[in-house]
């Protein structure tokens, strides 16, 4: 998750740019003063004559210099990562969203045709596209997960949420379902049935569609 701070009037594209950017950030410096080290351990090995120390700098650099230069790539091109380098239209469905907010709290931001978790715009979803929504947790040794499941035509997201949101949690759920005339709520199987089947006809029509 990628915490940006909104204003009014800020464009969602705007927004989305922004949390990708935020997420590539911490990346970047790390392997930079990773970068940083290496080149100062080579220098300081060539000036003391410690050919050992140079060698040794040098094996580490490439293997760090390499990540370094695709994160600085993807922080200064966020279009090249995911998932704009698949679906640009993410940043026109973003701004969309963000004029036309019919319903908004800290777990989803909510228009008639498009909703998106505040921390991460770009994992926009459309309200016709959606098949099954329901509430998910999943528990390690270590720790319990929350979320929302929404199954869509495309594939699963999962959307997560913090214990103490449960009532907000319930209360976003039925926010969304009255804008998602496909959708059913809870998880059983007859609406995995339902899921399947219309993930099937969806991807047989965008299969047609392609091949005229």
């Amino acid at each position: 998750m990628a915490n940006v701070q909104f204003t009014p009037g800020m464009r969602g594209s705007d927004i989305v740019i922004a949390q990708i950017k935020k997420r590539w950030k911490k990346a970047v410096v790390l392997f930079w003063i990773m970068t940083a080290i290496i080149l100062g351990m080579g220098v300081a090995g060539f000036l003391v004559e410690n050919y050992v120390l140079v060698v040794i700098a040098m094996f580490f650099l490439l293997p760090i210099l390499i990540p370094t230069i695709i994160f600085t790539v993807k922080y200064t091109h966020p279009m090249k990562c995911r998932p704009l380098k698949h679906r640009p239209v993410i940043l026109k469905e973003a701004d969309w969203l963000m004029e036309n907010i019919r319903f908004r709290n800290d777990v989803l931001i909510v228009s008639d045709s498009f909703f998106a978790p505040p921390s991460d715009l770009s994992a926009i979803i459309a309200t016709q596209e959606v098949l099954l929504m329901y509430k998910q947790t999943i528990t390690t040794n270590f720790l319990t997960s929350y979320f929302i499941a929404v199954e869509t035509v495309r594939g699963k997201t999962s959307i997560p949420y913090l214990r103490n949101q449960e009532q907000m949690v319930v209360d976003t759920i039925g926010a969304v379902m009255q804008f998602c005339p496909h959708a059913r709520l809870g998880y059983n199987q007859e609406n995995i049935n339902y899921v399947e089947y219309m993930r099937s006809m969806w991807e047989e029509t965008q299969k047609n569609q392609m091949q005229r």
